[in-house]
């Protein structure tokens, strides 16, 4: 076989291999993403804390000497209940940057502060400012709504001027993926119900979970399983993290039936195409939009859920980061 003849079948043959790993049911996805759903299998258990324990060891990346912060402290705040694990990023030496707490995903039943490393360090980068991430208590140890009032705790303090940071808490953005893209709704209506929340420029809720109630059709039983997040593992986190019996259109649960939307302030709605929870945040954002408050909304095509901020899914993550950093930079000023 001839030079020309080997480098024309290696094309070939790359070419059909890209097409294969990006393609899915449902359309094209980045090769990343492509090649992250051919080696993760969907988990069909029943046990939260052994997918805990596979995702904690999954998420092991060390992103300190890849994506470095001049200030990366680990604290504690003391709350009611305990002492809750946060982190404090800062790339600045000012007292007057702007802080973004930041609540992580994960079902409210999986993840910590190492989890979301990546995404806490590349909003400090691309915003400037300084970021708080919350630690808050997981389930099925610690069921609605601990989790919210802690982190709800956490915020008074900090606006309150209890807890002594290197940045501005009078200004103020939360930001939170997936479940806590809900607390990052939850917490600012709690907020505002406790008319503590002057120091609230703007939330933004990344493909958030915003309707608990059992019976949802449309993207999340399309997308009910080969994406990262299936409905069977939000089943199973709202089975962990629900108590029976609770009312799942409680407003601090499932936002989306909160009387009190139009009092949130800017809000920065975003979704992925291929994600069982597309439709809700969408609605969620449609809602807003309905009752006339200041909301943006931007689905990210060829994406599924987990994407932002994680070059591990390519591209879109981190230009999703970008547009995160120019809606924050408008309303924390």
């Amino acid at each position: 076989m001839g030079l020309l003849t080997l480098l024309i079948t290696l094309l070939i043959l790359s070419f059909l291999a890209y097409g294969i790993v990006t393609r899915t049911t449902h359309g094209k996805v980045e090769f990343k993403t492509g090649l992250a759903l051919k080696f993760l299998k969907d988990y069909t258990g029943d046990d939260v804390l052994v997918v805990r324990k596979q995702f904690k060891k999954m998420m092991k990346t060390d992103y300190a000497k890849k994506l470095p912060i001049s200030t990366v402290d680990n604290l504690t705040i003391e709350t009611s209940q305990r002492q809750v694990p946060v982190r404090f990023y800062s790339d600045s030496d000012s007292n007057t940057v702007p802080l973004i707490i930041f609540i992580h995903g994960g079902g409210w039943c999986i993840g910590d502060l190492d989890s979301h490393d990546q995404q806490c360090r590349r909003l400090v980068k691309e915003t400037g400012f300084a970021l708080l991430a919350v630690d808050y208590a997981l389930s099925p140890e610690a069921k609605f709504p601990v989790a919210l009032n802690e982190t709800v705790e956490i915020i008074m303090k900090l606006t309150s001027g209890e807890i002594d940071l290197k940045a501005d808490t009078t200004k103020l953005a939360i930001i939170g993926d997936s479940a806590g893209g809900n607390m990052t709704i939850t917490s600012a209506l709690k907020l505002i119900e406790s008319g503590d929340d002057q120091a609230i420029k703007c939330i933004v809720p990344v493909y958030p979970v915003t309707n608990c109630v059992d019976g949802k059709t449309g993207s999340f039983t399309k997308f009910s399983e080969g994406y990262i997040l299936t409905a069977h593992l939000m089943d199973l986190f709202n089975k962990n993290y629900i108590a029976e019996g609770q009312n799942l259109k409680d407003p601090y649960l499932s936002p989306l039936f909160s009387d009190a939307l139009h009092q949130l302030p800017p809000c920065f709605v975003l979704t992925a195409a291929y994600d069982p929870l597309r439709d809700e945040g969408e609605q969620f954002a449609d809602k807003l939009k309905s009752l006339g408050n200041q909301v943006e909304l931007k689905r990210y095509e060829n994406c599924v859920h987990s994407f932002f901020g994680q070059q591990e899914f390519g591209q879109n993550g981190l230009v999703a980061v970008k547009d995160v950093s120019t809606f924050l930079k408008k309303h924390l000023k």
